[in-house]
């Protein structure tokens, strides 16, 4: 009898253990195995500053990145070598996060090594065959003359493209789909500063909105932003893939934002297949 309690005992304590192990490392929520992401900050276009490099050193939003990935387990591979971008090297990766202006197949304002025409299909393709992709707020200021039977490739899977911006503002985002994954952490309203783009080329068949740049202050201030509140962040699924893109990334202040941060470990475990996708198009629903 005796043995038997202590074997039930152990037994219960055995159970405790791997339940609160379960809890601390979040099993069936956190992602399986180790995320390969490739970042990539080229800019042939105009190079903000939150990626530039000084001599060897990592850009700021890179140095976020690479402490995010040391944080969660990930391996992150910083580059501004774009020519990486290829069928055999993509590969390697789960992800690839875009923080890039310009056509990348010029070499460009920061003169490093350019993509091949090739390159910007295969990574097309990379997403479509089930790869994840993260365009943070450059990203929509790229491959703006990429134009093939009277469509931009590379904006129609973004669902939108930069057209300009006004002076910087304190903006208030605000969540509309509260539920989704992404969004986990983020409260419903959340103001700060950023350089606000404004999209046009705007996929509203495909795009699921998540929050919206509210624009109520600014209208009377900046002509330019005297229009109806409009999508900042969103995601969408693109064949076997999954797509997401944040507006917000201008100043540093914004890297070093805990919010945002954890808005962007919530789209790596999203953007490389983690739970349902929950991404149905959604546009109509939100915007005027």
């Amino acid at each position: 009898m005796l043995q038997l309690m202590a074997m039930v005992v152990l037994l219960c304590c055995l159970t405790a253990f791997v339940l609160t192990r379960c809890a601390v490392s979040g099993a069936g929520t956190q992602p399986q195995g180790k995320q390969r992401i490739l970042v990539l900050t080229k800019s042939s276009g105009f190079e903000h500053d939150v990626i530039k490099r000084e001599g060897e050193a990592l850009s700021l939003a890179e140095q976020t990145l690479v402490h995010l990935g040391e944080m969660h387990g990930w391996d992150v591979t910083c580059t501004k070598d774009a020519g990486l971008v290829n069928a055999d090297n993509l590969k390697n990766y789960d992800l690839v996060l875009f923080y890039t202006t310009g056509e990348l197949t010029e070499e460009g304002n920061d003169k490093n090594p350019p993509m091949s025409e090739q390159g910007r299909h295969d990574l097309i393709e990379f997403v479509r065959n089930g790869g994840g992709f993260i365009g943070s707020h450059t990203s929509g200021d790229t491959f703006h003359d990429w134009v093939e039977g009277g469509i931009k490739p590379y904006i129609d899977m973004l669902c939108g493209e930069f057209e300009t911006h006004g002076a910087q503002f304190v903006g208030t985002v605000r969540v509309v789909d509260p539920d989704h994954p992404t969004m986990s952490g983020f409260p419903s309203e959340l103001s700060m500063n950023d350089e606000w783009y404004i999209y046009k080329n705007v996929n509203e068949d495909t795009m699921h909105v998540l929050a919206m740049l509210d624009t109520t202050s600014e209208r009377e201030k900046q002509e330019v932003y005297d229009r109806p509140s409009y999508p900042i962040i969103w995601c969408r699924t693109f064949g076997n893939g999954r797509l997401f893109h944040c507006g917000l990334g201008h100043p540093p202040e914004v890297w070093a934002n805990e919010v945002f941060q954890n808005m962007l470990v919530n789209a790596v475990v999203w953007v490389t297949g983690e739970g349902p996708g929950n991404a149905a198009p959604n546009y109509h629903e939100h915007v005027e």
